[in-house]
């Protein structure tokens, strides 16, 4: 009984800190696709805006799961998947109110 334990316990630590790992970097890409979404909506992003937009969410998308890959994200691949987000903030902004 103590190994059932010991063992699920040991896998739902381990499961949990590769999942749990990036938070902040997932609610940002959400709020950076509404962005995107709103944009649409509004009408004030044309639709190669739009294509050029996705394609720069997807590719902070691709940093994350080469990040998660090994089940560790290290502080340099947060602070590159950060400054790609940043990138990707500033041209939503451009694209949106140009």
């Amino acid at each position: 009984m103590k190994t059932i334990v010991l063992a699920s316990l040991a896998l739902a630590i381990t499961c949990g800190t590769s999942f749990a790992g990036t938070p902040l970097i997932n609610k940002r890409q959400n709020v950076q696709a509404h962005r995107i979404f709103h944009g649409v909506q509004s009408g004030r992003l044309t639709f190669n805006e739009t294509q050029s937009l996705v394609q720069g969410q997807a590719h902070v998308q691709n940093l994350e799961n080469q990040a998660k890959a090994d089940g560790v994200v290290t502080p340099f691949e947060r602070a590159r998947i950060h400054t790609a987000q940043s990138v990707q903030s500033a041209r939503i902004f451009v694209k949106k109110h140009n």
